[in-house]
């Protein structure tokens, strides 16, 4: 056979056009199925956190149904693991006031979970009142007189009135976690939003701007989710506990 008389060989490769193609279809097909798997993912730490905070909600009113009062808020800035970290001030001292009324939510002495879904520590403020240590004899630390000192409203500015004179406010950062401590004990940048500033701690996580805050439909810009005690809630559970009047 002469040695020059080969058979033809078959191009069974790709061209940089045609590989070019495919990559492009595949990232249209992955971007297509991404996107509603972020939506849903969303979705659902919506609804874990949302039950999260009916969880929370229960454990506060049971925490005074026991003790009398209302849990002070836990020190936002010290790292999980850390002495003091979740913990209510007032166990196991002699103070008779909190510290500060705004910070976390002791999730330790409460019993909870520290994160959110997003893994972002709640935000929680409380009515001083509410919060004080027993005096002596006494089954409660307030009266069924007692005033609330917060405010929840449905805008920053010229918002109506969602809520007056609650006891205590528990709040998620959302998705964007705006504002919000983490379990090292570091607060995320608190962003643009007037209204998610309404939520957020300020003076190092040991006081905030003022004593409102902000509960609305979800937007672009705003996705906190925010739970309160009210205090007629409160008051039937106290009664219900033998506590009050």
């Amino acid at each position: 056979m002469n040695a020059n008389h080969r058979l033809p060989r078959s191009n069974s490769g790709f061209t940089l056009t045609e590989l070019a193609v495919v990559l492009v279809i595949v990232a249209l097909l992955l971007g297509g199925l991404l996107a509603p798997l972020s939506a849903q993912i969303d979705v659902r730490n919506t609804s874990d956190t949302r039950r999260a905070l009916g969880e929370i909600r229960e454990a506060l009113l049971g925490f005074a149904a026991a003790n009398g009062r209302l849990p002070c808020p836990a020190p936002a800035s010290t790292a999980s693991g850390a002495n003091g970290a979740g913990i209510d001030p007032l166990v196991g001292t002699t103070l008779v006031a909190c510290p500060s009324e705004s910070g976390v939510l002791p999730w330790a002495t409460l019993g909870v979970a520290e994160t959110d879904a997003w893994g972002h520590r709640y935000t929680y403020r409380v009515s001083a009142a509410f919060a004080q240590a027993l005096p002596s004899g006494s089954k409660a630390a307030f009266q069924l007189s007692t005033q609330g000192t917060l405010d929840v409203y449905s805008a920053a500015t010229g918002g109506a009135v969602v809520a007056t004179g609650v006891p205590a406010v528990v709040v998620s950062h959302g998705a964007n976690g705006f504002g919000a401590f983490t379990s090292d004990g570091v607060q995320l940048w608190v962003g643009d939003s007037n209204d998610e500033a309404e939520n957020q701690l300020t003076g190092g996580g040991f006081a905030m701007a003022n004593t409102t805050f902000v509960s609305r439909t979800r937007t672009p810009r705003f996705d906190d989710e925010v739970a309160w005690i009210s205090p007629g809630v409160l008051f039937n559970r106290m009664i219900t506990a033998g506590k009050l009047p």
